[in-house]
């Protein structure tokens, strides 16, 4: 299948214009999103490298013996799910593509002035049908990425919690959530040697918080409620969104809508300063760009409200593109700087030692024999 790229786009969209009258002539070219794969794949690619970077930098620093350490464990366990999460950007850009050219593919088989209530000709509901199939399996690959993403992110946390030799109280560890267990240690105002990396990246990690594991938990794992599941997609374009709305009447949309009118003050200055009437002020829209913006709010009792609303009210994603990029770029980041603390604090990692290295386990093996 081919990669999505818009010049591929624009060549099959012009030809057709070319060829087959059929066409509307108000047919709109595609509408490029502004982060392109390859940008991701640069992304990707950096991540990777420092990835590998951090661990050769801990692996000749300290030169172990031979054997099972945590901290190596998690460097390969957080490499595999950068691969799988390179693999799910993959397919979500072919199958993007393919849904743009099975809707040019719809449009020069569908019949013009078809009666309403007359099933489509067998060619037009065997297109239709292929385009839905592909829309369920994007769908899919996006919940599939708030899944290994948020691995990601805590197999990322466990090196870094390693390299900060970080003791976490009982109070901050909650076992499954490293990511979040380091997050509530910087809130807490606790000091360490990775201040560096909350001091530059706290609007990174608290969005990758709220965007990538709050919504995965309420929507998509621990969905216990009655919810609308869908996507947003433009017919020509790169953008694809999961959409999760509260069916009408499950809730007091007049009550949680009030509650949201209050949350302006935390919406993009554009959005203050918009008329009353401005669609991006409705409720609905309003609640998901504040929750776009949320890495950004300085009070934690202020996120927690504004999480708690819109996982009452429901709404739609950023595009994957805008998820990847987020994820990638801090995964990159967080990353290189966690090589130059390593560096400079080489005997502060703790590395997680086994019960017996290898020496000790061949040494137990020969007085066995």
């Amino acid at each position: 299948m081919k990669t999505l790229s818009f010049k591929n786009i624009k060549n099959l969209l012009f030809k057709i214009f070319k060829i087959n009258q059929k066409v509307d002539k108000d047919l709109m070219l595609p509408f490029r999103q502004p982060i392109s794969k390859a940008d991701l794949d640069g992304l990707a690619e950096k991540a990777e490298k420092n990835m590998r970077m951090l661990s050769e930098v801990v692996q000749k620093g300290l030169n172990p013996p031979a054997g099972a350490y945590a901290f190596f464990n998690h460097s390969s366990h957080a490499l595999s799910r950068l691969g799988d999460c390179k693999k799910i950007l993959n397919r979500l850009f072919r199958e993007r593509y393919l849904l743009v050219e099975l809707a040019i593919e719809q449009r020069k088989v569908e019949p013009k002035n078809w009666p309403a209530g007359v099933p489509f000709p067998p060619e037009v509901q065997q297109v239709m049908h292929k385009e839905d199939e592909v829309n369920g399996y994007m769908q899919l690959d996006m919940e599939s990425f708030y899944i290994f993403g948020g691995i990601l992110l805590d197999q990322w946390a466990l090196q870094a919690i390693a390299v900060g030799n970080i003791k976490l109280s009982k109070k901050d560890v909650q076992n499954v959530n490293p990511f979040v267990d380091l997050l509530v240690f910087f809130e807490d105002g606790n000091k360490s040697i990775l201040d560096p990396v909350w001091n530059k990246l706290k609007s990174e990690m608290l969005w990758l918080h709220y965007q990538m594991r709050f919504y995965r938990n309420r929507f998509i794992v621990h969905a216990n409620r009655p919810w609308q599941r869908g996507n947003t997609r433009g017919v020509y374009g790169e953008d694809f969104n999961l959409h999760t709305p509260t069916p009408p009447g499950w809730i007091d949309d007049k009550k949680i809508d009030e509650e949201i009118k209050k949350l302006i003050k935390f919406a993009p200055e554009r959005i203050q300063k918009a008329p009353e009437d401005y669609w991006e002020r409705s409720p609905g829209a309003l609640i998901e760009r504040i929750f776009d913006n949320i890495g950004n709010i300085e009070n934690k009792e202020d996120r927690k409200m504004i999480a708690r609303i819109f996982g009452e009210k429901g709404g739609s994603t950023p595009t994957f593109q805008v998820l990847i990029k987020n994820l990638f770029s801090f995964v990159a980041e967080g990353t290189e700087m966690l090589c130059g603390i390593a560096k400079d604090n080489l005997h502060n990692i703790d590395l997680g030692k086994p019960f017996m290295n290898s020496k000790e386990m061949w040494e137990v093996r020969k007085k066995e024999l």
